[in-house]
């Protein structure tokens, strides 16, 4: 058989081979100009839980994860400043989801931290269930303490399909919710959408269709008895 025909090296790898030869240095094998070294596997996306925790380590300054004092005016006292009004001036209502950002499910201390705010907690006759107040809003918590609805008040927006509905005459309010749920129940002093999860207070609105809502209330599933899926 005839002699394989060597491979032809490039002339720098020729004179480092003929260098290392008249020093004695073993050669170090030429390595093929083409190469590629082969790609990194993509890693696996992060469950949407571990994303929305890693955002709240990333842009909340007051975050403290295994806080002892769950819930009390003296932890939230540790972690934030004091400030008049809350960070937080806009809320789009996610049906069964929350309010911008305020969570339903939330702990005590969550809400705090999402909006940068110490609220102060308290219990009424009316509604015996712990709730914090945080001047714009009311946040309502049921065993083991965590956030089953909040009620909004003026001087912040309460946004559902891009319309603010606080503060806005209920007449106007009432017929853009109607667009899109027509099944919504009137109150008496205003009206629930149990497909969005949301109810509108306008105590005067009977008199005057032109008074405004007052406040916006977004709750969760059973949050009403006769709400769908309370039993």
């Amino acid at each position: 058989m005839g002699e394989q025909p060597m491979t032809k090296l490039p002339e720098h790898t020729r004179e480092e081979l003929k260098r290392k030869d008249k020093l004695g240095e073993p050669a170090k094998s030429a390595k093929p100009a083409n190469l590629v070294k082969p790609a990194k596997p993509a890693k696996p996306a992060k469950p949407a839980c571990v994303q929305a925790t890693a955002f709240m380590q990333r842009n909340t300054t007051c975050w403290e994860p295994g806080v002892t004092e769950r819930g009390s005016a003296a932890a939230c006292s540790k972690r934030l400043h004091p400030t008049d009004f809350p960070a937080c001036k806009r809320f789009v209502i996610a049906p069964y989801v929350g309010a911008g950002v305020i969570l339903l499910g939330m702990s005590r201390e969550e809400a705090a931290d999402a909006m940068q705010f110490i609220p102060r907690p308290f219990r009424t006759f009316q509604q015996p269930l712990d709730s914090d107040d945080f001047s714009c809003c009311f946040v309502s918590y049921k065993p083991p303490g965590v956030c089953e609805a909040v009620e909004f008040h003026p001087n912040v927006e309460v946004l559902f399909y891009g319309k603010n509905l606080l503060g806005q005459p209920y007449q106007e309010v009432e017929a853009f919710v109607r667009e899109h749920d027509p099944d919504w129940q009137a109150t008496g002093d205003g009206f629930t959408s149990f497909r969005y999860g949301f109810g509108v207070y306008a105590p005067y609105a009977f008199e005057d269709v032109c008074q405004p809502v007052e406040s916006v209330i977004v709750f969760e599933k059973g949050y009403y008895a006769q709400a769908p899926g309370s039993g």
